[in-house]
């Protein structure tokens, strides 16, 4: 792997005369990882506070949940030391990314507890990287403790590596040539020099680098996060060094190389799928045809649900025969139906879109609706097919219960599948790394996103340049826009984001010119998005590319269907409640003499006021309100403002009386609608989406992009989220508009 890594000095690095710190700023932060390690963090800061007399320096000491009484240790005998004391373990990169974000001075030396400070080592290294300004992170040589050599610097793993380091086959094969390349027993170690990667053991490293680089990739829980540092070191275009002048003593264990299953075993080999998931050519290859590999998969699937369900409803129309006048045909008679009827269900789903989005991101939801109009449309098929065979031999009984099976089925292994690959990516694997274009507050809203949002399964690579801008702090700039097309391969991006609205549309224009052959998926973050719903899409019109909008979806002809839909609806649930509400009523009077509801104004079409309808929760039980809130039931008074014409059972959220005149334009729209029982942004909140300006932003979607599927999709998740008990969102007198949401999983879980 280090043959396709070139190391390029960057371009207006600091120089060695202007490299002296101020005289406030310490020359090194020294920062140390324990885990349950104690006797050896016990040395080790000894030998720290024995050898940093000549600097100006801080120590930071992480630790990650031990149960050996490092955290009093430190408190008590090392009171200089800042420490970070975790919970529990956090793992190895996610700490030293803490210790980072702690330390203040040019340098940041990471040590494992595990290591002696010799005399004059520091003072060494911090000379070093003050008279190499291009040098990113740099290593000091390492002593086992007998004082022999410890091999710390190495070339980047091969394939032949692995296979002699980490295989039977080391044991078998003469490992002569590979693994001597590897350590680097080409030289003898008394010289310093340009290497590949050093271990993490002792790494000192440039803190203004880290805004090229970035810190440790936490997806590393233990073990390869040197080498992932490394590799990215040399990617951004700084070097790498081994100090020879600079000497410490390591204990160096490697217990993942131990005979046997371990945890540290694991471990290691959990975090060399991740290095070469991330990294390797023949894996990205694979990723620029995930979509091809996922409808592949779920073709599959949808074949075996199928044919599962054809089976199952042979089998049931089968237990039938003796209830029925005609008789039932062996299974060899229906072969060529069944082969229509596969090919009939394939390109109906194909039809509706079934194999044109990424799996991760589809819900429940929308599969459902989808799957069940395609088999409306096959069973239609498959029924007219009965009429015309020549011989009167298919049960419709059977291909009726074929078609609800199929549905079932297809839905079922379809979110089984979505499920399998949600452990997979909270896992941290099979994940799209993605470049963000800018460096403006957009593009840092946007990076912040695919961090905080894991599930849709992002690997930000880090924000690319438009013009030299300013470097925002926490996120690395991998380089200028012009490089864009050859970041791609070298930093294994699958997805590009245009996230900065100043970008020219030619600019852009010009990149998708030059990364035609790439196979990355592009995004873009317009200024149009406020006014883009589905239901804008691009057309030809004169030989001109044009965005077209389809007509405003709440017209009356719309708003009177939702409006006959609701009334109707509103009438069947207000018959079903009125028993619950009478005995509710009586045990309310006798218990406390007051109603079973209250209410509270809301704003309702057109800003109008209107009384809301609610739950009287004063003195009930603790457990029983939480219950009712989690499951929605709180939610049934609102069904009497839905059948006065006030309410709708999905719309926006009712809000505070407001002077809808003051508004915005995009502000107004959530009043060109009824207020919802539940609606997008209710169960985008219940999903952990609590912004108000968010919510505010899917109200107007909602009112723009309105259709009947639209509903039923948003009601069937809302149900969903009441089954499962996250469907507390709600608004009670006395209380604010948005109340604290506990989290959830991500929409797309």
């Amino acid at each position: 792997m280090g043959g396709d890594v070139v190391g390029v000095a960057p371009e207006d690095r600091t120089d060695p005369e202007k490299a002296v710190s101020s005289p406030s700023e310490p020359d090194l932060s020294i920062v140390i990882v324990g885990y349950n390690s104690l006797p050896e963090l016990g040395q080790c800061l000894a030998s720290v506070r024995d050898s940093v007399a000549s600097l100006r320096s801080e120590t930071v000491v992480v630790d990650n949940g031990s149960a050996d009484g490092t955290v009093e240790f430190v408190e008590r005998e090392h009171p200089e030391v800042r420490l970070v004391a975790n919970g529990r373990n956090l793992g190895y990169s996610r700490a030293v990314n803490q210790g980072i974000a702690e330390a203040t001075a040019r340098y940041v030396l990471v040590l494992n507890p595990d290591i002696v400070v010799l005399p004059d080592a520091l003072d060494r290294l911090v000379s070093f990287m003050d008279e190499h300004p291009d040098v990113g992170i740099a290593g000091a040589k390492l002593l086992n403790p007998d004082g022999s050599l410890q091999y710390s610097c190495r070339r980047f793993y091969t394939f032949w590596t692995l296979v002699l380091r980490r295989t039977p086959l080391g044991k078998l094969l003469e490992k002569g040539r590979t693994i001597s390349n590897y350590l680097m027993l080409d030289f003898d170690h008394e010289e310093s020099r340009e290497v590949d990667w050093v271990i993490g053991a002792c790494m000192i490293v440039r803190r203004t680098a880290l805004a090229d680089f970035g810190g440790m990739d936490e997806r590393f829980f233990l073990y390869f996060e040197d080498v992932d540092w490394c590799y990215r070191v040399w990617q951004s275009g700084w070097k790498v060094w081994y100090v020879a002048d600079s000497v410490m003593r390591h204990r160096h264990a490697r217990e993942s190389a131990r005979p046997g299953l371990s945890k540290q075993l694991i471990a290691h080999g959990l975090s060399m799928i991740h290095f070469y998931e991330k990294w390797g050519k023949a894996i990205y290859g694979l990723k620029k045809y995930r979509r091809v590999l996922t409808n592949s998969a779920l073709l599959v699937s949808d074949l075996v649900a199928i044919n599962g369900g054809f089976a199952l409803a042979y089998v049931l129309r089968s237990s039938l025969k003796g209830l029925l006048e005609k008789p039932m045909f062996g299974v060899s008679v229906y072969g060529a139906f069944l082969v229509f009827a596969n090919l009939v269900f394939v390109f109906s789903y194909g039809f509706f879109g079934l194999y044109g989005t990424s799996i991760e991101r589809e819900r429940a939801s929308d599969v459902t609706l989808r799957v069940f109009r395609a088999t409306a449309v096959a069973a239609i098929i498959l029924m007219a097919s009965t009429y015309l065979t020549s011989r009167t031999v298919y049960s419709r009984v059977l291909v009726g219960a074929f078609c609800v099976l199929a549905i079932v089925l297809t839905v079922s292994l379809r979110m089984g599948l979505r499920r399998l690959h949600g452990l997979v990516r909270a896992g941290r694997f099979d994940l799209t790394r993605a470049a963000v274009v800018g460096t403006d507050e957009t593009s840092r809203r946007v990076a912040e996103r695919l961090l905080a949002h894991s599930a849709l399964g992002y690997d930000l690579a880090g924000l690319v340049s438009v013009d030299g801008g300013e470097r925002p702090p926490g996120f690395p700039v991998i380089g200028r826009l012009e490089e864009l097309p050859d970041l791609i391969e070298k930093h294994r991006i699958g997805e590009v984001i245009f996230a900065d609205p100043e970008i020219s549309h030619d600019r852009i224009a010009d990149f998708l010119l030059k990364a035609r052959r790439s196979a990355v998926d592009v995004k873009m973050v317009s200024g149009l998005t406020g006014i883009l719903t589905q239901r804008a899409k691009v057309e030809e019109f004169l030989d001109l590319p044009v965005v077209a909008f389809e007509r405003e979806a709440l017209l009356r002809a719309g708003a009177g269907t939702k409006r006959a839909l609701d009334a109707v609806g509103a009438a069947v649930l207000v018959v079903a409640w009125v028993p619950l509400l009478v005995v509710t009523s009586v045990a309310t009077l006798i218990g406390r003499r007051t109603g079973p509801l209250s209410s509270i104004q809301r704003a309702g079409l057109g800003g109008r006021t209107f009384n809301m309808h609610t739950l009287n929760h004063t003195d009930e039980p603790a457990a029983l309100r939480r219950f009712a809130l989690r499951h929605g039931l709180s939610v049934f008074p609102f069904v009497i403002n839905v059948l006065k014409g006030e309410m709708s059972f999905v719309g926006p959220q009712a809000v505070a009386p407001v002077d809808t005149g003051a508004l915005g334009l995009r502000e107004r729209l959530r009043f060109d609608a009824r207020p919802g029982i539940t609606g997008l942004a209710r169960v985008s909140a219940a999903e952990g989406e609590s912004s108000p300006d968010e919510l505010a932003a899917l109200d107007a979607y909602y009112v723009q992009d309105w259709s009947l599927g639209g509903d039923t999709k948003i009601l069937m998740r809302w149900f969903m989220q009441c089954l499962l008990g996250w469907a507390d969102v709600s608004v009670e007198p006395g209380s604010s508009d948005r109340p604290h949401v506990p989290h959830r999983p991500h929409a797309s879980d």
